[in-house]
């Protein structure tokens, strides 16, 4: 089999891709982010009751304005 500059390039970028891929899975298990699957569960219930709780309490549209004032402000 003989390999030509474009089949050269491909492996190459293939290398690259599986060196990346090993830095993230480094990097991810040195951050102890292996639990964050549960992480996004806790912060997305949490954001949702809290959601819940300002819509039964009648005072989203208060909220709503300043939060938005907030990012606002940001830009």
């Amino acid at each position: 089999m003989t390999f030509t500059g474009k089949s050269a390039i491909l492996i190459e970028v293939s290398e690259r891709k599986n060196n990346m891929k090993n830095k993230i899975k480094w990097l991810v298990s040195d951050l102890g982010l292996n639990e964050l699957d549960a992480w996004l569960w806790i912060t997305g219930g949490a954001a949702l009751t809290a959601a819940i709780l300002v819509l039964l309490s009648g005072e989203g549209p208060e909220i709503w304005r300043f939060w938005r004032v907030f990012f606002l402000k940001l830009f």
